[in-house]
């Protein structure tokens, strides 16, 4: 099944299966309102980088990044996989295509916040070489706290 999954940057005709696979997950994400004015106006940020896990033509997954080459550093936000292809090793692959891109970019120090309450992604980064670096309390609009994870590339 993995053989089939391509990783590549972001289209504008993928931003409708950006917004579902957002709403699918909302639970743990930031409370925002998420567009398609919103998800077109960040991917053209020349700071900021979509990309978007295919499996079989379909958008199974994506993840977001900020960065700042003048500092060299940047953040995930955010990572999201369809509930039917979980556990699949495509958010692994999403995130390789990250490293290799901010690599290129000579990017050293990557951060990713999850919710406190989200035990998977914070299982899911510390098996991926992160540590856990802060915890903020009322960090969310609804007050809820965050976790702050670093990985140095």
């Amino acid at each position: 099944m993995q053989s089939d999954l391509s990783i590549r940057e972001f289209k504008p005709q993928d931003v409708r299966e950006i917004i579902k696979l957002h709403k699918e997950s909302e639970d743990f994400f930031e409370e925002m309102d998420i567009n398609e004015e919103f998800i077109i106006n960040i991917s053209q940020r020349r700071d900021f980088r979509f990309f978007i896990a295919v499996l079989n033509g379909r958008v199974v997954g994506c993840i977001g990044i900020l960065f700042y080459t003048h500092v060299g550093r940047a953040e995930i936000g955010p990572i999201a996989v369809d509930k039917k292809y979980r556990n699949m090793q495509i958010g692994t692959r999403l995130l390789e295509k990250a490293l290799e891109f901010l690599r290129d970019r000579k990017i050293h120090r990557l951060i990713s916040k999850v919710k406190a309450d989200n035990q998977g992604a914070m299982d899911f980064f510390l098996r991926r070489g992160f540590q856990k670096e802060g915890y903020f309390r009322e960090y969310t609009k609804k007050r809820e706290d965050v976790v702050q994870f670093v990985r140095f590339i």
